[in-house]
């Protein structure tokens, strides 16, 4: 089976384009600070004087500390601690889940260089000139080494040396332990740009409107590079090719080891930003307000927003999410509403379950499908006798799935080993419910029956005026199910007697699903209808472009289903106003599961699709 996307990635270069705005946050003033993410924390400062934490999914903020100054700087996460500078001319270091003060240190003028952490000593640069190597733990100076002008540039350590640019036009290599001068290497103007050291080589641009490549050991300069203009951008380097944006509104693709140029793209403002390269994209900001993605390796622009300020922060990428901050004072937060696809050899019109990092589904090609959750990758299949069109139910480790080949089979969830399977007298499309030690589920012969977990040995049966594809649902003693009778019926669950039932103007394939005492459920008529558990009175009904066989699923308020109009729809669980809709390219028979904030539906295109909840919502705080 091919796997449409790679396996361990939920943004890649095919569905980049796809980015869309997850949340934003609005600060007091302009964002040139960029973010950091550590754990399921995003940081970042604004010059309203305050660091901010925030939930990276929802945007929530989580606390926010206030220093004396404007933040330029970019938080350091290293141990549960958040270092940051301040214009306040202060170092502060914070307990990173709740932002209490640990401890600050204060230089001799602002701080905009952002910190380095390692072997328990906290490297930052000065406006004052100075270079200071701080015990991360306390605070306590241990060494400090003067340049000649100050250092707006962030400092990098590789093998026991830290790198720093200077205003002076400098770039320093000092003894890490000691602040011991290893060598000196004068450019021709200030320098705010970062070193970045890669394969022994130490990269940094300066105002003399270079790109240096320097020896690490000796500081002999290897390469230069004219942009044109000057460079506040720091470099970075990814598979052997260095990225760096410039004034003269270009973000560079340099060879690493000849500083040849493999491509460059131009924007419409000067590139402040440093570039962040993840899985084969660069992702760059510009002071043309816009946050671009392009391929690493062509330079083909992928995706673009623009923001309403200039962007100088450099943008993160962690999981599923971009985030960058804004001269708007603004912070974005963008992921792609589909996460993977996995392609069968078949329509998938089953409706996937997830249990415990898996979902299961089946196919058209008679196979009941393992993947993994996260990344869309087969674990395991197991091939029944005809079309699977059941939703497999996932109980106690066990996966109860029917099959057109007439049969009710019960499979072992972590290997897919056959444990029992009943024969009924039609296809077993329905989907299974357990409760209570019995398994329900409806056949073409027109019944439902009632069964046994552990032996599939028969309870009851219950026949209605046509075929039972619906899968039924059983909420507080009574089984609900559709049948192609038109009818919703409402049976006893000990005895399969009728309680009550509700005719619709076409045949039920959809199955029902029951939230705070109303029975949702679709039928061919195009309509999904809301009901009165109790008494199958409507409540409230919406009108889709096609039939409805998929079944409903109700979360946080939301109604959830598909349409063979190729529609997916989520809709007001109390109004029945339509609230998004996503269109795919075939019709929608599945039914959506929703795990984790995110659904999951199949379409008649082959796709298994994955939405982000919270990307169909964008929601601004602040």
């Amino acid at each position: 089976m091919t796997q449409n996307s790679p396996p361990n990635n939920v943004i890649y270069p095919e569905n980049v384009p796809r980015l869309r705005k997850a949340w934003t946050y609005a600060t007091g003033d302009a964002i040139e600070s960029s973010p950091v993410v550590a754990g399921e924390i995003v940081y970042i400062g604004s010059k309203d004087h305050s660091l901010y934490a925030f939930d990276t999914r929802t945007g929530n903020e989580l606390w926010s500390f206030s220093t004396g100054g404007a933040i330029y700087a970019t938080p350091t996460v290293i141990d549960d601690v958040v270092y940051i500078g301040s214009r306040d001319a202060k170092l502060y270091a914070l307990e990173a889940r709740t932002g209490a003060l640990l401890w600050s240190y204060t230089t001799g003028n602002a701080i905009e260089s952002s910190s380095a952490v390692e072997d328990g000593l906290v490297y930052v640069g000065s406006m004052d000139s100075t270079l200071y190597a701080l015990s991360a733990d306390t605070g306590d100076k241990l060494w400090s080494y003067t340049a000649a002008a100050g250092i707006q540039s962030s400092p990098t350590v590789a093998a026991g040396i830290v790198y720093i640019g200077s205003w002076d036009h400098n770039v320093y290599a000092l003894d890490a332990s000691t602040g011991a001068s290893v060598w000196s290497y004068t450019t021709g103007d200030r320098i705010s740009s970062s070193p970045t050291v890669a394969d022994g080589v130490v990269y940094i641009g300066s105002q003399d409107h270079l790109l240096y490549a320097l020896d690490a050991g000796t500081g002999e300069k290897l390469w230069s590079y004219q942009t044109g203009r000057i460079m506040l951008s720091s470099p970075t380097v990814a598979n052997g090719v260095v990225y760096v944006g410039s004034h003269r509104d270009t973000l560079h693709a340099l060879d690493a080891r000849t500083g040849n140029e493999r491509w460059s793209y131009r924007t419409g403002g000067a590139i402040d930003s440093s570039p962040v390269v993840v899985d084969e994209v660069v992702y760059v900001g510009s002071q043309d307000h816009t946050l671009y993605a392009f391929a690493a390796v062509t330079g083909e622009k992928l995706w673009s927003y623009t923001t309403g300020g200039a962007i100088v922060s450099s943008p993160a990428v962690a999981n599923e999410y971009v985030y960058v901050g804004s001269q708007d004072g603004i912070v974005y937060a963008f992921t792609s509403d589909r996460l993977w696809s996995y392609a069968s050899g078949g329509s998938v019109q089953s409706s996937p379950a997830v249990a415990e990092g898996v979902v299961y589904v089946g196919s058209h090609d008679h196979r009941v499908y393992a993947l993994d959750v996260a990344t869309g990758e087969e674990l395991w299949n197991y091939v029944t006798g005809n079309a699977v069109h059941s939703s497999p139910t996932v109980v106690d480790e066990i996966v109860y799935v029917g099959s057109a080949d007439d049969s009710l089979y019960a499979l072992a969830a972590s290997t897919g080993a056959r444990l029992w399977s009943y024969k009924a007298g039609g296809g077993v499309d329905s989907s299974p419910a357990v409760a209570n030690g019995t398994v329900f589920v409806g056949s073409q012969d027109h019944s439902l029956y009632a069964f046994d977990v552990n032996t599939g040995e028969q309870f009851w049966s219950y026949a209605t005026g046509g075929p039972v594809v619906s899968s039924p649902a059983v909420v507080e003693g009574v089984v609900y199910v559709g049948s192609e009778d038109h009818s919703l019926y409402a049976l006893d669950v000990l005895s399969g007697a009728f309680l009550w039932s509700y005719e619709t103007a076409g045949s039920i394939q959809s199955s029902p699903a029951v939230a705070e005492g109303v029975v949702y459920i679709g039928s061919r008529d195009h309509s999904l209808y809301a009901l009165d558990a109790w008494t199958g009175k409507v409540q409230w009904s919406y009108q889709t472009g096609d039939s409805i066989d998929s079944s409903p699923v109700v979360a946080e308020g939301v109604v959830y289903v598909g349409s063979h109009d190729h529609t997916f729809y989520a809709l007001s669980a109390q109004a029945g106003e339509k609230l998004w809709s996503y269109t795919t390219g075939g019709s929608i028979v599945s039914s959506p599961v929703v795990a984790n904030g995110v659904v999951y539906v199949g379409s008649n295109d082959h796709n298994l699709y994955a939405f982000n909840q919270m990307a169909f919502s964008p929601e601004v705080k602040g």
